[in-house]
């Protein structure tokens, strides 16, 4: 089952923007559909990571997996127990290298919801928790993160390809 994730802004640089508009008119990504990729993306990659951390920090909680999941899953981070022990330190994060956008309409566009999978709405609320910052944040690095790490490898290419009419 899909779960919608609601998100009033996405924020991102200019050339991050740029690369996004070029993307949904080149390569016919739609917008809703890109954002959604540039997720599943960065869990499929990070998996690992945000898979330590939940069950890290489940246990700080002392909470069993499958209860701490299923909060997370039909409620909220609200509804998770308050730390019994100590909060997990989560080491290097995959986001820390990447700044938080400040917040101004030069660089945010309205957005409305974000559907993808339980599972990887799941871990999206641990990267929130995680990552301790405001979820449009979170999802803005990701988006960040994403075209800075597949722009020259997968997009560009395509785009490039076309404009000099040439398959090499």
């Amino acid at each position: 089952m899909a779960r919608q994730v609601r998100l009033n802004y996405i924020y991102a640089s200019a050339t991050t923007w740029e690369r996004f508009d070029l993307a949904c008119d080149q390569l016919g990504w739609a917008k809703k559909s890109l954002v959604q990729q540039c997720l599943h993306e960065f869990f499929h990659q990070h998996h690992a990571f945000y898979q330590g951390a939940a069950i890290a920090d489940a246990a700080a909680r002392q909470m069993d997996e499958a209860e701490y999941y299923r909060t997370l899953r039909d409620k909220s981070e609200d509804d998770l127990r308050r730390y019994t022990l100590e909060r997990p330190g989560f080491e290097v994060t995959p986001l820390d290298p990447v700044p938080f956008n400040p917040s101004g309409t030069d660089i945010q566009r309205t957005y409305n919801v974000i559907t993808i999978s339980n599972y990887n709405a799941v871990l999206l609320k641990v990267a929130r928790i995680v990552d301790t910052g405001p979820m449009v944040q979170l999802v803005s690095r990701i988006i960040e993160q994403h075209f800075e790490a597949y722009w020259e490898k997968n997009y560009f290419p395509q785009i490039e390809r076309d404009m000099n009419c040439s398959f090499r």
